[in-house]
């Protein structure tokens, strides 16, 4: 039977380049980029401020916490910025600041105000987490979900969920090298039979199975 698949190195290029149109081009960009680097769930993408993850002269920390308040599991993780993921970044807070969303009149934080939501919507409004259901107080991130799903409608990217974003940054970290328990502790994962589900060869249709084996074996010339 179909199984969820994980977005490959190429996925990922895709995702970013069929979302990279206007007037949202550098907000998408930005969000994909940061749902595979740093494996937020949609809650925690649209719970980040600003002053989580830069610091006052305007400079992204290289090593953050993500807030108690903010993780899915009320545990303050370590997470890291790395260059390559920093032109991404840059480009989201230049496009904030020339379309005036949350901005200060102050000179740090490159302008803008650090209490603001990091990611915001298409109004220019942090992605609201909706009640699961009327008069609960359990809420769930239903307007950033819808978010990351369209994302992939639009790259066309056949059998991936708001879940696989997630799920492939978990499995790149392991195979870069990532031993367990760092990637515990970084991903708030707290059992390991949940990392190995998850980092296990991604199971395939049967048939694509026996196409695949020995595939490349030739007839002797």
């Amino acid at each position: 039977m179909p199984v969820e698949r994980l977005f490959s190195e190429s996925d990922v290029q895709r995702l970013i380049d069929m979302n990279a149109v206007p007037p949202f081009a550098q907000r998408n960009s930005c969000l994909i980029i940061a749902a595979v680097y740093w494996g937020l769930t949609p809650s925690e993408l649209s719970l980040l401020r600003l002053e989580d993850i830069m610091d006052q002269s305007g400079e992204f920390f290289r090593i953050w916490t993500l807030p108690a308040s903010t993780a899915y599991n009320g545990d303050a993780r370590e997470l890291h910025t790395d260059d390559h993921v920093l032109p991404f970044f840059t480009q989201y807070m230049a496009w904030r600041g020339s379309e005036g969303l949350y901005t200060s009149n102050q000179s740090w934080y490159r302008g803008s105000d650090p209490k603001s939501h990091f990611f915001l919507n298409d109004r220019g409004e942090p992605f609201k987490l909706s009640p699961r259901k009327k008069g609960s107080t359990d809420y769930q991130p239903r307007a950033m979900s819808a978010k990351l799903k369209s994302f992939i409608e639009r790259a066309g990217i056949e059998g991936a969920t708001v879940a696989t974003y997630r799920d492939s940054w978990v499995k790149a970290m392991f195979e870069a090298g990532a031993h367990y328990k760092d990637l515990m502790y970084v991903s708030g994962i707290r059992q390991r039979e949940t990392i190995d589900r998850k980092v296990r060869p991604s199971v395939q249709d049967l048939d694509k199975v026996f196409k695949e084996i020995f595939g490349r074996v030739r007839l002797a010339k």
